[in-house]
């Protein structure tokens, strides 16, 4: 498989938890990690064996020096990280138990990257030889500032024939709806692959239609993108769901069957889909996209099982999952 050179922007910020499913209130200590949807995705693809770049603006400090080093032990290039500010982004997450469910606070307010103008990185040269591009609608809801800079990149890449993917992650707390999907519709005509499900589709892209998954094909005939990508949950408790992954194409949809299995840690899953998604694409050269939609099932599926942001396993762990022998000793 040709190393490709993908491509993400965005946040990373600082991940504290408290231990033993602890609520936040009682918590005297934390577990601390790094953590952003888009260096997810890159940690991720690094480890299936692509060349990835994570751009972003982290303050020039010890937290800043911290998380690019977490970046660099996970193979990722950082040297399109612009070192300014004093603010890392710190998010919270209390991980639910049963009929609780896990809640996360934000505390990233004027985080360095809220102040990210365009002169801060070389997109020239951070597109160079490029072959893909991934964000998500958590970087579009930080700041004008960081909009700004993804319009910029939309257009490079639109003039330099780079594929790009867009997550749509929605996030109540970051936005609303009515300020969200004005942005969503500006960028919709640059995308080539949605990561996205129905409620994305009729609320935020402003496609006609009932909300099943018959509109994400509205979806594609109303943009230049080709493909969505996503997966349905159910939830029998905190720590026990099921997952089923679906592709939409024009006039066609495809669903996984679903898997069952139980939580350890929920948060990075929808990372996980996204990078096993772009691997199996890319391994394949866009000629098996089954492959791709399982593979990234198993991903996600697999992320679940690991604590932290990031998906860190290697391809031969998802196809183990994929061939159902997970629950053999790897001697």
């Amino acid at each position: 498989m040709k190393q490709e050179k993908i491509i993400t922007f965005g946040e990373i910020m600082l991940r504290l938890t408290p231990p033993n499913y602890q609520i936040i209130e009682d918590a005297n200590h934390y577990d601390a990690t790094f953590g952003g949807t888009e260096a997810n995705v890159a940690i991720s693809l690094s480890q299936f064996g692509h060349k990835t770049y994570f751009a972003s603006k982290l303050p020039n400090n010890q937290l800043g020096e911290a998380a690019i080093k977490y970046l660099n032990a996970n193979r990722v290039d950082t040297s399109f990280i612009k070192k300014d500010g004093s603010n890392l982004g710190i998010y919270f997450l209390e991980v639910g138990f049963g009929v609780r469910p896990s809640k996360v606070l934000y505390n990233r307010k004027n985080s360095s990257i809220t102040t990210i103008d365009i002169n801060d990185i070389n997109i020239d040269q951070l597109l160079d030889h490029a072959s893909w591009f991934h964000f998500s609608g958590i970087s579009l809801a930080l700041h004008d500032n960081v909009r700004n800079f993804i319009y910029e990149l939309l257009k490079k890449c639109r003039e330099k024939d780079i594929f790009v993917s867009f997550d749509s992650n929605f996030r109540h707390a970051l936005w609303s709806i009515d300020e969200a999907k004005v942005v969503y519709q500006k960028i919709a005509p640059f995308i080539d692959l949605f990561f996205a499900n129905p409620f994305d589709a009729k609320h935020l892209f402003g496609i006609d239609g009932e909300e099943g998954l018959e509109i994400l094909e509205n979806l594609l005939s109303k943009t230049n993108a080709k493909y969505v990508f996503g997966y349905q949950r159910e939830v029998f408790s905190a720590d026990e769901n099921a997952l089923t992954g679906y592709l939409v194409l024009k006039h066609k949809t495809i669903m996984t069957e679903p898997i069952r299995f139980h939580i350890f840690d929920r948060i990075g899953g929808g990372d996980a889909f996204a990078a096993g998604v772009i691997h199996g694409i890319l391994k394949s050269n866009f000629k098996d996209l089954k492959f791709a939609l399982q593979f990234g099932l198993c991903a996600s599926v697999l992320k679940h099982t690991l604590g932290g942001d990031a998906f860190k396993l290697d391809e031969a762990d998802v196809l183990n999952v994929m061939n159902r022998n997970s629950k053999e000793v790897r001697r």
